[in-house]
């Protein structure tokens, strides 16, 4: 039986609460250890051999965002965003995808962010990781579908966990909860049934999808009403 679930990176607080989730649930999560570098294909290979037969979905979250206007980047965050985000995102899927498909199929989940599609001045080399995975979720629908392997993309909201990215360039992290229309920040664990699901195979019929499961977030266009006498955001002064 195909009970096991990989988790490629438990740093982000929405991977350890899925993690958690599923567990209850009665899957057998195995998180990769941080001593294996994710953009190491011999190495991910290795460690993901003994679970072979029997990996039902894989779960890898985006890294953790490097912060910075693009001008004021160094060449050691450049090459470490590119490892991080799209070098780690096609080792993962290389390697995994590969065994669900000699194995009948399974489901290729990226937990990522807004950000591939909302990049903010603060973290562009976050954004454009987020946004090269997304790209990547596409071709593994078509490379991999054929043989039951099911991709899904999905677009968390910013949660209270999240890094700090306020800037001058960008109001996307001003007066957050305002933004959701429920008008307060997601409660923890609010995709895990979401997750949960996609490992099923019900979820087919989304395979290869971008899922915008940010709480109606970036869709949300009645910003401008006050609540409480509170404004939208507040802009650095």
């Amino acid at each position: 039986m195909k009970d096991i679930v990989i988790l490629t990176d438990d740093r982000l607080a929405e991977a350890q609460q899925v993690r958690d989730a599923l567990i209850e649930r009665g899957w057998r999560v195995e998180t990769i250890p941080r001593t294996i570098c994710l953009w190491d294909e011999a190495g991910l290979s290795a460690w993901a051999a003994p679970f072979s037969g029997e990996i039902a979905g894989v779960i890898h979250p985006a890294p953790t965002p490097i912060l910075g206007a693009i001008e004021a980047v160094s060449e050691a965050q450049w090459r470490r965003a590119a490892d991080e985000g799209p070098m780690a995102a096609w080792c993962v899927t290389k390697v995994f995808c590969d065994r669900m498909k000699a194995n009948g199929g399974g489901s290729m989940i990226y937990l990522n962010s807004i950000h591939a599609e909302k990049p903010v001045g603060h973290g562009a080399l976050f954004s454009m990781g987020c946004a090269a995975a997304q790209m990547l979720c596409k071709e593994v629908n078509q490379d991999y579908g054929e043989f039951g392997v099911r991709a899904f993309f999905i677009q968390k909201g910013i949660t209270g966990s999240d890094p700090d990215a306020r800037s001058p360039v960008s109001n996307l992290y001003y007066g957050v909860d305002l933004r959701y229309p429920a008008r307060r920040l997601p409660e923890a664990g609010y995709l895990n049934a979401l997750v949960a699901f996609l490992l099923t195979p019900g979820s087919a019929a989304l395979a290869g999808s971008d899922l915008m499961a940010d709480g109606g977030m970036v869709q949300y266009y009645t910003h401008r009403r006050q609540v409480e006498g509170r404004p939208y955001y507040e802009w650095p002064k």
